[in-house]
């Protein structure tokens, strides 16, 4: 039985045309990788490919066909689009790193917001168009106390922040004003093999540990986030694609049993590793959010259900790191 509903669900994406915006980056390397698997015909559009990312280290590029395009080139997007003529389309794509928000806020709206509309406007000139799932983040909820759930208000209070208040918001008008098919995802903290932002802080470990390197933490060591496996997200994202008619016009937490503060992270990841973590406190962080977390129980009621921990993925993540 298991078997024939594995089968059934490849079946489904077999052949389908998708595109996937922000494709060779962490999480959409992993999620152009599963699509494949899965019998998909891929289009991917980011601005770069790094040396070092999961896209490139997987020979993913050979199997798909890739445009390095700036996702706020409005024509040149529209263009790439119309001719592709996708059935579903992944919005991945976007300023992700929030200390470069920071220091440079117009790349990042230009990007963040404006490649948003531009991704949106081209889904509008298609006629066969199923679904658009747009990553949105936990950080467009910005600043609380409490669990976020979907019915949290959105508001961002800086230049990241408000960029992906922004995004949610604006996917949220396209499906309302249009009717176009979308599907909104808000994850925590994502994990996993193939993250080259070394300043995030499970890569910054993993680079701790094999270099044997102090540990700056940028900010006072308390603060609390969700911390996701990237094969969860990408469960996620396709658990939402293949049940488009139940998701459309909704957006969705994704969360999982491991929510730490920086400092209760490195202590489990030294529990877990056995090794012992060199650390410095810097305290230097601008408008970081203090607590983060997201109850998921929507998209469980659904039937999705998060199948990884940290306690499973750590020593993958460390080995990967190892090999690069």
């Amino acid at each position: 039985m298991e078997f024939r509903s594995q089968m059934e669900s490849m079946e489904r994406l077999k052949d389908k045309k998708i595109i996937v915006t922000g494709g060779t980056g962490f999480i959409g390397g992993h999620l152009v990788e599963e699509l494949i698997n899965q019998g998909a015909d891929i289009l991917v559009i980011d601005i770069v490919c790094h040396k070092n990312s999961y896209f490139n280290k997987q020979l993913l590029k050979k199997k798909t066909l890739l445009k390095l395009i700036d996702i706020s080139e409005k024509e040149k997007i529209r263009n790439v689009f119309k001719k592709f003529n996708p059935d579903f389309v992944f919005h991945l794509a976007a300023e992700a790193i929030v200390e470069d928000s920071y220091s440079d806020p117009y790349k990042t709206f230009q990007t963040n917001v404006m490649g948003t509309v531009s991704v949106l406007e081209a889904c509008r000139s298609l006629k066969k168009i199923k679904g658009i799932i747009v990553a949105s983040s936990d950080k467009a909820y910005g600043k609380t106390k409490n669990a976020y759930t979907e019915s949290s208000p959105l508001q961002g209070d800086h230049p990241y922040d408000v960029s992906k208040s922004c995004t949610d918001l604006i996917s949220q008008a396209y499906f309302k004003t249009y009717g176009l098919p979308v599907a909104i995802t808000r994850f925590g903290n994502v994990y996993g093999e193939g993250d080259v932002h070394l300043n995030r802080i499970i890569p910054g470990i993993c680079e701790a540990i094999l270099k044997n390197k102090i540990l700056m933490i940028r900010s006072n060591g308390k603060y609390v986030r969700d911390y996701v496996y990237v094969k969860d997200v990408v469960s996620g994202y396709i658990f939402i694609l293949k049940n488009i008619k139940k998701t459309v016009g909704e957006a969705f937490n994704f969360s999982s049993n491991d929510s730490y503060s920086v400092l209760g992270l490195i202590k489990y990841v030294e529990k877990i590793l056995k090794v012992k973590i060199k650390y410095k406190i810097q305290n230097s962080t601008r408008n970081e959010i203090p607590y983060q977390h997201l109850n998921d129980n929507k998209i469980r009621a659904l039937g999705w259900r998060s199948a990884y921990n940290l306690k499973e993925n750590l020593t993958r993540t460390l080995e990967w790191y190892r090999q690069i």
